[in-house]
């Protein structure tokens, strides 16, 4: 055995020991509750005022006690029949060992934490939010216990009448939804559900949690298209959880899927669902971490950000332009009507789009109904010299450092790479968009745009948009179009025929 391997074990048999010895010889606090507020933090509820301390401490309860603060100690022991509670937004953290009982309460209320290993009988709470109806409201919900649970209306799932709730599951075989007021189902744990209800109500699962770590499988159907790989799961664990891939999170007011990279090494709450996509068929596990893994450095990112523009604070569509390595995720549809931005790579949609570097970028936007929108840009941990926005319809060129939103009108019926991202002034500038062909296409005459190019075989539409985005005229197969009607300017063409797309400026006089 090599000198540095031993040494290594060496040394890790030491840091046990030491670990072991701290452990026995730290003095156990007990919780006695002598004030009759049960809380943790409050001294004199402890024997001799004496609170237990760090890593290595013991605590040992005797009353009913409320966790209301973030602690971290080494064991935890019930010495008869109390009840624990963790209060909302605080952690308690058992480095080593819990003897609590099965049958003794163990309460984890909304959005708190345990972090233990070893798996311990607790009751978590989810509280849901009513929707209304300016709101989608849907929630993304996943249950930290290992035992499947029933949906009751005492463990607030189901709420009077039965048209105040939904909840869904996700068939990956099949790629669609299933309701569950039409084939009932079990909510299992590492899975994800879509739930929502018209009234505020608390979920509540009852079990046994799984411990720190846990790992599930990822299924990838070739037949289901652009959702092969198109996957619910949720966090498993009572605590905030970390995965080892990209993923999307419903955003704070469950209206929107935001996309949270790899490189961002951001938590996954408890009792919370996601939207993973496996690459592949080889791509078949997913695992969830308590401890976030060491990254690499952050190189930064552009967010993307697409809303209707009467509501610019109500994100309906996210990509990130990463320069991170391993950060792509697929981009997915979720919300109908919703606006769509995103990146194109390998004949692959992606809503996170890893480059190393780059002088132009297509960026991709899709309208979910008719009406005008705003795109948002924000640089974050990324320093850029150069970083214009062209919008190909209009011929727009933004700089994005200086202007870093961009408001415009588009059409369900608008071409997908309507917008180019330059790095660099001395690239992209000069083109009018996505053309497949050079050269006009198009004049004026007698009143009259005539078009060529178009083969009688094909299948062509036609759009005339004004300088704001606005299609002003849309046709199909046409070889001439009036131009009465329409006021003088400078307007853009874009002709769709089966050998691509063509863009061209003209004026109308």
């Amino acid at each position: 055995m090599k000198k540095s391997v031993i040494y290594k074990f060496n040394r890790i048999t030491l840091m046990v020991v030491f670990c072991l010895i701290g452990l026995i010889f730290a003095q156990a606090q007990t919780f006695i509750g002598a004030t009759g507020n049960g809380l943790w933090s409050d001294s004199e509820n402890w024997l001799d005022g004496i609170m237990p301390d760090g890593e290595f401490s013991h605590a040992t309860i005797t009353a009913d006690v409320i966790v209301d603060e973030d602690v971290s100690i080494g064991m935890l022991f019930n010495s008869g029949n109390s009840s624990l509670t963790i209060k909302e937004g605080k952690k308690l953290s058992i480095n080593y060992s819990i003897d609590w009982g099965d049958e003794n309460d163990f309460i984890i209320e909304d959005k708190a934490q345990l972090l233990c290993s070893t798996p311990v009988q607790v009751t978590v709470k989810k509280r849901i939010s009513a929707y209304d109806t300016d709101t989608h409201a849907w929630n993304l919900i996943s249950s930290p216990v290992e035992n499947d649970i029933i949906p009751t209306a005492e463990n607030g799932f189901f709420t009077d009448p039965e048209t105040s709730y939904a909840l869904f599951s996700f068939d990956e075989a099949s790629a669609q939804w299933n309701n569950y007021k039409d084939s009932p189902f079990v909510i299992k744990n590492g899975r994800g559900y879509l739930y929502s209800n018209a009234y505020d109500t608390t979920l509540v699962f009852e079990g046994k949690t799984v411990g720190a770590i846990a790992g599930y499988s990822l299924s990838y159907y070739v037949s289901n298209g652009p959702l092969a790989g198109y996957n619910i799961k949720g966090n498993p664990l009572p605590c905030n959880a970390y995965v080892d891939r990209s993923y999307y999170l419903m955003n704070e007011e469950s209206n929107s899927l935001i996309p949270i990279a790899l490189s961002m090494s951001r938590p996954i709450a408890p009792c919370t669902g996601i939207i993973v996509m496996a690459e592949s068929s080889d791509d078949h596990a997913i695992r969830f971490d308590c401890g976030v893994a060491e990254q690499p450095d952050n190189k930064g990112y552009v967010e993307i950000t697409a809303a209707k523009s009467n509501a610019p604070a109500l994100v309906l569509g996210q990509a990130l332009l990463s320069f991170n390595n391993g950060d792509d995720l697929g981009k997915v549809s979720f919300f109908e009507k919703a606006p769509a931005v995103y990146f194109t790579k390998d004949n692959r949609d992606l809503t996170i789009f890893s480059i190393d570097s780059t002088n132009t970028q297509s960026l991709k936007f899709k309208a979910g109904e008719n009406g005008s929108y705003v795109l948002h840009f924000e640089l974050k941990d990324l320093s850029l010299d150069y970083l214009h926005l062209i919008d190909n319809i209009t011929g727009a060129n933004i700089d994005l450092l200086t202007t870093p939103s961009y408001t415009f009108n588009a059409t369900t019926n608008d071409y997908a790479s309507r917008f180019k991202l330059v790095f660099d002034p001395h690239f992209g500038i000069e083109e009018d968009g996505p053309s497949t062909d050079s050269g006009t296409f198009a004049y004026v005459a007698n009143g009259e745009i005539v078009i060529n190019g178009i083969e009688t075989q094909d299948f062509a539409s036609l759009q005339i948009i004004d300088m704001t985005g606005r299609v002003i005229v849309c046709r199909d197969a046409v070889r001439h179009v009036s131009t009465i009607g329409i006021a003088p300017g400078v307007y853009v063409l874009c002709l769709k025929t089966s050998n691509g797309v063509r863009t061209q400026k003209i004026v109308i006089e």
